[in-house]
């Protein structure tokens, strides 16, 4: 049987949660993937796969979920999160082109690729159940509000301000930098640094979570 790897890479950009695709000889669009050999990781080879296609390096991934490829092959998915101004692109010899997309607005893809991003995305909505997931979706050092704006695209809704700020200071999920910017005429933003640790956006996150972790299938 043939065992295949795919990345599906998220960052968010101008507000919007976007999903990494690459664009092949036959103009396909895809997710980076590769193919296993007997003596390689899976690891090895996703790393691979972001690095050759698309000329990430260094990013970290997890594994997401294993779906079947109809006849003889099986594809290992993999989730990666990612600041699009620390890791900008680069086609390798595989791609014609690689550039990121609205995750709701996306090209068509090979079969069950689109499986594969909605799973990820699953996966990544609930995580902020138990994780701050957006500093990885984030420069080195940030304001609150733009910690919130990733929070908002990742959720795909609005979040209270004030709830949000006091949660996040009291979770102390982030350290002050000791640097402002100044935006527009308003008081200076004060700029944050992650300082790892859980943390969780609000009960409707920890129910999907459970339901994550529970096994269910991914979603069709």
């Amino acid at each position: 049987m043939r065992v295949q790897v795919e990345v599906a890479v998220f960052t968010v950009r101008s507000g919007a949660l976007q999903v990494l695709l690459a664009r092949g000889p036959g103009g396909a669009w895809l997710l980076p993937a590769g193919d296993t050999a007997s003596d390689e990781s899976l690891d090895h080879v996703a790393a691979a796969a972001a690095r050759d296609i698309a000329g990430l390096r260094g990013i970290s991934m997890e594994q997401l979920f294993t779906f079947d490829r109809l006849p003889d092959a099986v594809s290992v998915a993999y989730l990666a999160l990612i600041d699009a101004g620390r890791h900008p692109l680069a086609p390798g010899p595989g791609a014609v082109e690689v550039r990121w997309f609205a995750h709701d607005d996306l090209p068509v893809l090979a079969d069950g690729e689109d499986a594969v991003v909605a799973y990820g995305l699953a996966r990544l909505r609930a995580k902020t159940a138990y994780a701050p997931v957006a500093v990885n979706l984030l420069p080195e050092m940030f304001t609150l509000g733009e910690m919130q704006a990733v929070y908002e695209a990742l959720l795909g809704r609005e979040l209270d301000s004030r709830n949000f700020r006091r949660d996040v200071l009291a979770a102390g999920v982030v350290d002050k930098s000791g640097e402002v910017r100044a935006e527009g005429r308003g008081r200076p933003a004060r700029l944050y640094r992650s300082a790892g640790g859980h943390f969780a956006v609000d009960a409707r996150e920890r129910r999907a979570a459970r339901q994550i972790s529970s096994g269910d299938d991914p979603p069709s």
